[in-house]
């Protein structure tokens, strides 16, 4: 079953979706967003947003957004909260497991085992956290600003920011999942070969 923290940027991003304005307009040679330089405006990252999609729209598309995107604006405030709190819990869970990883690794070390292998895990996986977070910054910051844009001055401007909002929410849940599958498939592994090394040879054992 899907955690609850995860459920929850689901949910924004289905609502990100097309039920959110009730029209899907695809964005024209779009890049993927990057991250605005510390201390940037509303109004350039707004700018920035609207360089990176490259939003089209015609007259209907426009008289469809500016009659909804107001509704669309209170759904994504109703959320923004719980899922701000949901992305912090995921990203202190990734710090405890990688200070839990440390502890582990001095461990070892007193225990005369090599942990070069384990180390070099623990900061590929501190590397992807950090990643992670980053991420994240940026979706919730997104979502702060849907919320706050004129949409119906700037209808290309909302579109823009909903569609790099969607964006983010696919590479969190992609970067999620990666993070648990190393965790699983790499960390655990070492681990549990370290474990069996350190247990106490029986009689007739090597």
């Amino acid at each position: 079953m899907m955690k609850t923290s995860m459920k929850r940027i689901m949910i924004v991003g289905l609502l990100l979706v097309v039920g959110i304005i009730g029209i899907s307009v695809p964005a024209l040679a779009a890049t993927n967003p990057a991250t605005p330089a510390a201390g940037t405006s509303f109004e350039k990252r707004l700018a920035q947003r609207k360089a990176e999609q490259k939003i089209t729209l015609d007259d209907k598309d426009k008289a469809r957004i500016e009659q909804r995107c107001e509704s669309a604006q209170t759904k994504v405030r109703a959320l923004y909260q719980a899922t701000s709190n949901a992305l912090n819990s995921r990203n202190e869970a990734y710090y405890r497991a990688d200070a839990k990883l440390w502890v582990v690794i001095g461990r070892l070390k007193l225990a005369d085992r090599d942990t070069f292998q384990l180390e070099k895990q623990r900061a590929s996986f501190a590397k992807q956290v950090a990643d992670f977070q980053a991420t994240t910054n940026n979706f919730t910051q997104v979502l702060d600003d849907i919320q706050v844009v004129n949409c119906k001055a700037d209808p290309a401007g909302f579109k823009a920011l909903v569609e790099t909002a969607r964006i983010y929410r696919k590479q969190i849940v992609d970067k999620s999942n990666a993070i648990r599958d190393f965790a699983v498939n790499d960390i655990k592994q070492t681990l549990s070969t370290q474990a069996t090394a350190l247990q106490p040879k029986t009689e007739g054992t090597e």
